[in-house]
C-alpha cells in the first residue's frame, strides 16, 4: 500500500537537512536578527544624536584601552558603560528620551574626563571629544559638489 504525500530521500542532502533511514527531516534555522526599530522620541530614533552617542561610547573605550598603558591593571569590561547608563537613566543607552540627551552627553563626557588619558589630556590643553555642534557639522554634513 502507498502512503499518499510521503518523502522518500534518494540522494545526499545538503547541510541544513538530516537524513534518517526512509525519512527525510528538514531543519529551518531562522535568520538572523533584524535591528531594533527604536520608538519616536528616543536618542536612537534621531540619526544624529545616536551617532554622536556612539561616538563618545566608542571614544571612552579607546581611553580606557589606553589607560593600560598608564599602568591601570584593571580589566576592561565594554559593557559595563552601557549598564551603569541603564542605571543611571533607567533605561538603555538608545532608548534614553531625546529630551535628556544634554544629560547623557554631560554624563559620558564626565566619563571621558575622568580616564587617565583623559585627565592627561586635560592638564595639557588636548580636547578629549567634539562637542555635538562640531561632530554634526563635520560627520553629517551634506557632501560638497
Amino acid at each position: 500500500m502507498k502512503v499518499k504525500n510521503s518523502l522518500h530521500n534518494a540522494g545526499t542532502m545538503n547541510a541544513t537537512n538530516v537524513h534518517v533511514g526512509d525519512r527525510t527531516t528538514i531543519r529551518i534555522t531562522k535568520g538572523s536578527r533584524r535591528t531594533a526599530h527604536y520608538p519616536a522620541g528616543c536618542i536612537g530614533s534621531d540619526l544624529p544624536k545616536r551617532n554622536y552617542v556612539k561616538y563618545l561610547v566608542e571614544r571612552y573605550h579607546r581611553y580606557r584601552e589606553a589607560d593600560a598603558s598608564f599602568g591601570r591593571t584593571g580589566r576592561l569590561h565594554y559593557a559595563t558603560l552601557f549598564k551603569n547608563i541603564e542605571a543611571k537613566f533607567k533605561a538603555p543607552t538608545y532608548f534614553v528620551p531625546a529630551s535628556r540627551f544634554e544629560e547623557l552627553v554631560d554624563y559620558l563626557h564626565s566619563r571621558i574626563d575622568t580616564t587617565i588619558l583623559g585627565r592627561r589630556n586635560h592638564a595639557r590643553g588636548i580636547r578629549n571629544f567634539e562637542s555635538f555642534d562640531e561632530y554634526k557639522m563635520q560627520h553629517l554634513a551634506p557632501p560638497a559638489s
